[in-house]
């Protein structure tokens, strides 16, 4: 299977139910699985393990990195990416056993376990919010966006928290300006070039071009609080039936996390593979999206709790504990057998 294939698949489902099984996702994964394997050979002592991931952007990088530096062999995977588009739908086809593995938001992981999946987030590679606020030209400082129009994705979701901590931090009453929900990144990067709202909250690679266009950036939204993002999630009968195969996939995560920060040319060139890469100008802005994202991967993955209380508030479920949807057991593990040490 070529692992830049992408794959859609279109369902809803209400709520998670424990015992759920989803056909129509083991059908299409079936046909992919039978497909990918059809004609081919692999060493008997590899472990084949489908990583679902969310998104194509620079959050996503240790997974490729993983698969095209062959790092998952090391620990006996053969590790094959698929993108599935949408968290919610990574999170159906990781409980029908048709990924092992997601490589997805963290918000995503408890969104599902809050609806009873069983499922758990054993590592998390960025802890901040992977999003600056950027403003049109004319708008050189936040004071200036009152009276202004911002835009974001959605009411309630990740953009809408960022947006209200920028205004707590700057003391903005958010009355004082006015929120609108602008569609999907590209169209609030078009909607502020042509001055249809005066700022959004976007990421690299297209915090870079609208650089290029002249706006500004007023904030990373990452210096405001935590909030876990790209997350490792296992069903939690992997964990507890195949702990082993469990442990060396999250060893795979943590070395292609360490090549990821450590290895600038070589990620770059994966980088430019998964997001089709080949003109000048846009080989600037995935080097700019490399720095980006380096600088926030964490080397140890551990999930910040704090910043799971924020995800939780955002459900409206800030009665739970974020212990209830992490195990970080297995990371523990790793760090007092000394695993980590050579990755600092």
């Amino acid at each position: 299977m070529n692992s830049s294939n992408t794959f859609f698949i279109y369902t809803t489902m209400p709520r998670w139910q424990p015992k759920f099984v989803i056909m129509g996702l083991v059908f299409v994964f079936g046909a992919l699985v039978s497909g990918a394997t059809a004609g081919q050979s692999f060493a008997a002592d590899l472990t084949k393990i489908y990583v679902g991931y969310g998104g194509v952007a620079g959050y996503q990088l240790p997974v490729w990195v993983n698969k095209e530096a062959e790092i998952g062999k090391k620990y006996g995977l053969d590790i094959e990416p698929l993108l599935i588009s949408g968290g919610a739908l990574g999170m159906q086809a990781l409980l029908a056993n048709s990924i092992q593995m997601s490589h997805n938001s963290a918000s995503a992981a408890i969104g599902a376990a809050l609806r009873g999946a069983p499922i758990t987030i054993i590592a998390t590679s960025e802890n901040r919010m992977s999003a600056e606020i950027v403003a049109r030209p004319e708008i050189k400082t936040p004071q200036q966006l009152i009276g202004k129009k911002i835009g974001i994705l959605r009411f309630g979701g990740s953009n809408d928290t960022g947006i209200q901590w920028a205004l707590r931090a700057w003391k903005i009453d958010p009355r004082q300006v006015t929120i609108l929900q602008s569609g999907a990144t590209n169209a609030r990067l078009l909607a502020l070039t042509l001055g249809q709202i005066d700022a959004t909250i976007l990421s690299y690679p297209e915090i870079h071009l609208a650089r290029k266009r002249g706006m500004n950036v007023l904030a990373d939204i990452g210096e405001f609080s935590a909030y876990p993002n790209t997350s490792v999630t296992l069903t939690r009968s992997l964990i507890e039936k195949q702990r082993p195969l469990a442990k060396n996939l999250l060893r795979s995560e943590i070395e292609s996390i360490h090549y990821m920060r450590t290895n600038r040319e070589g990620s770059i060139k994966i980088l430019k593979k998964f997001l089709r890469v080949d003109d000048i100008e846009a080989a600037e802005a995935i080097g700019a999206t490399y720095d980006f994202f380096a600088r926030r991967t964490d080397a140890v993955p551990r999930t910040n709790l704090e910043g799971l209380k924020n995800i939780l508030r955002e459900m409206n479920a800030p009665q739970r504990s974020p212990a209830e949807f992490v195990d970080m057991s297995l990371l523990d593990e790793l760090e007092k057998e000394g695993f980590m040490q050579k990755f600092r």
